[in-house]
């Protein structure tokens, strides 16, 4: 995709008086090379002549957050980082670099859009929205003609915008989210605030270390150090599977994702199980008797695998000694 996000700016956020910025679409981008960081963008909606360089959002500061508060915006859905200021912005920065800015600004443009009183303000608002936006988001071709159809009336149902709406938030909550919570960029913000204590506290329990983010993400790049974090993967994909239970689509989907990569012969990311565990996952997939229980066998033995050796050679690794030594007691 050739286009970047629009963004939304406001001077104060709670004006109605709001600029959107049009992305550049392949056809209009004459721009020289961008410096780094840096994005060109059409200035008003209708001159696409006029361009302006524009930065990438600032980095929220650690400042007044804790740990626990960082940590829980990747549980749950996307409501929660959403809901925190600080982790929005964090978000926000994230999809920037994902080319994927356009999503949260196209529905903070609907929020302003509801809250607006003025029936002509609102048609008005509709209109530069579209415009904005019909480009550089990816809607179905249903939700994108209820929403022309919604601008195209003089009195705006705003039952017209909910298709577009819940196909932005799916997208976010089934893509964008789960990539951010693995980020490199969320990663690094949660370590900046991890106070040593949680960290020593990996060396008296194994699940302390899988249980958190920041641990785990070192605990990977020491498996990967010793040809190991297939392992690791295959057990983060299991929690993802089992987070899934109430979306049975989800987990019948996630299921044969994790069978074909982690445990087909020959691939890649191969997982080692015990004869027969294998054998009964693909059994139970084949016969689409799929449930939160599927890998409990095979998650146990890789706990094992993982506990055994790797875990007692990371806690004497480079890795683990030298990230102690970064982090501030609490």
């Amino acid at each position: 995709r050739k286009s970047r996000s629009a963004s939304v700016n406001s001077n104060n956020s709670h004006s109605n008086d709001v600029t959107l910025q049009v992305p550049i679409t392949k056809s209009t981008a004459t721009s020289p090379t961008p410096s780094a960081g840096s994005i060109y963008f059409i200035a008003g909606m209708f001159d696409g002549k006029e361009k302006v360089n524009r930065e990438q959002p600032p980095m929220p500061t650690t400042e007044g957050v804790e740990y626990p508060r960082a940590a829980s915006w990747a549980a749950g859905n996307c409501a929660n980082v959403l809901n925190d200021e600080k982790g929005k912005q964090l978000f926000r920065v994230f999809l920037f670099q994902s080319l994927a800015e356009e999503n949260l600004s196209f529905l903070e443009a609907m929020d302003k859009l509801k809250k607006m009183k003025s029936g002509d303000e609102k048609v008005a608002f509709a209109k530069e929205i579209l415009e904005t936006y019909q480009a550089s988001i990816n809607l179905s071709s249903s939700s994108m003609k209820s929403l022309r159809n919604a601008v195209a009336s003089e009195t705006l149902d705003m039952e017209e915008f909910a298709p577009a709406i819940k196909e932005v938030k799916r997208l976010l909550e089934n893509d964008q989210f789960p990539r951010f919570r693995r980020s490199e960029l969320y990663l690094q913000y949660l370590e900046e605030l991890l106070p040593r204590n949680y960290a020593e506290k990996w060396a008296q329990s194994f699940e302390s270390l899988l249980g958190n983010h920041v641990g785990r993400h070192h605990f990977r790049i020491f498996l990967r150090s010793i040809h190991a974090e297939e392992n690791l993967r295959f057990w983060e994909a299991v929690v993802e599977f089992r987070s899934s239970r109430h979306k049975a689509n989800a987990m019948n989907n996630l299921g044969r994702v994790i069978l074909s990569t982690y445990l087909a012969e020959g691939t890649a990311n191969e997982v080692f199980l015990p004869f027969g565990v294998r054998q009964v996952i693909e059994r139970r997939i084949h016969d689409n008797h799929i449930d939160i229980s599927l890998f409990d066998e095979a998650i146990k033995h890789v706990e094992q695998v993982l506990r055994n050796d790797p875990y007692v050679r990371f806690l004497q690794s480079a890795q683990y000694i030298d990230l102690l030594g970064k982090l501030k007691s609490s």
